[in-house]
């Protein structure tokens, strides 16, 4: 089995009372947060169970300019490799995939920004989530969809590899929140019929696609569709500040949900009224291996 941990949605420069969010935000805390996930992955090596990577699903920071591409470079170091599914908050400037690729190539291990990182009996592809007519472009409009160009060579690396395990990261989440799990009269924060056709396509064609990651929601979300386990996440810099830890191998993939809330040194207000964001039981954790 390998290990890989996900997080999502950090938000890097937000301030903490503007914009979307699920529960309160501490961005102001994201270096302090970094550093007790890094000492998570430094305990998990030291248990046996070493991390091959952090994997972010997208709104690595809150705005795109040069700034802030440097400064995530600089902000998300660990011992093990960082890879970015860039979000929509991640590319709010025509020119935003020039400067990710200038100041923070790092995250792009092949030097786009859709990738495969291959294990032995398991494959990891990120896929950026586009948004408007314009590739690497989001403004205001949320139509969420997949580059033809993108599509052709995930099926490409999905065919090549008939018996791995394979996962897909993209930003944008496939699956509403349901109403069982919110509590509320309709399915929440659903995406476009389209992009759920999309990714429901490929794993109807695909038997070997085992698990589709998402962030976008903030939410806490587990589905299942055939074969596939479709997650979505809490934002790393809300309350109770979470992350996933996927171990995943030939037999299949296991989740579990981890938050760091009881190690900060700073205040952490939670709203209870929410609490359908941190999820169920079943939203939190699963093993399909």
């Amino acid at each position: 089995m390998t290990r890989i941990v996900y997080v999502t949605d950090t938000h890097l420069g937000a301030a903490n009372d503007v914009g979307y969010t699920q529960q309160p935000r501490r961005a102001d805390q994201l270096p302090a947060l970094l550093e007790l996930l890094d000492g998570w992955v430094a305990r998990s090596a030291e248990a046996g169970a070493p991390v091959a990577c952090v994997l972010h699903g997208g709104d690595m920071v809150d705005a795109t300019s040069r700034e802030a591409v440097r400064a995530a470079a600089a902000t998300f170091t660990f011992s093990v490799p960082v890879y970015l599914a860039l979000g929509n908050h991640d590319v709010t400037r025509s020119d935003a995939l020039e400067l990710w690729m200038d100041e923070a190539a790092g995250f792009f291990p092949t030097g786009a920004p859709a990738f495969s990182v291959d294990g032995d009996d398991w494959a990891l592809h990120v896929v950026p989530t586009q948004w408007t007519d314009e590739p690497y472009l989001w403004e205001d409009e949320q139509r969420p969809h997949i580059l033809p160009e993108h599509l052709a060579r995930l099926e490409e690396a999905l065919a090549e590899r008939p018996t791995a395990t394979h996962l897909l990261c993209t930003h944008a989440p496939a699956l509403a929140v349901p109403p069982e799990q919110t509590g509320m009269t309709a399915p929440y924060h659903a995406p476009p019929d389209a992009f759920s056709a999309t990714i429901k396509g490929l794993i109807e064609r695909f038997p070997q696609l085992k698990g589709v990651l998402g962030g976008h929601n903030h939410i806490n979300v587990h589905g299942v569709v055939e074969q596939a386990h479709l997650v979505t996440a809490g934002a790393f810099v809300e309350t109770p500040f979470e992350f996933k830890v996927i171990d995943v191998g030939l037999e299949g993939w296991s989740m579990q949900t981890v938050p760091l809330l009881s190690q900060v040194g700073f205040r952490a207000d939670y709203d209870w009224d929410r609490t359908f964001v941190q999820g169920r039981g079943c939203d939190r954790a699963f093993d399909a291996r």
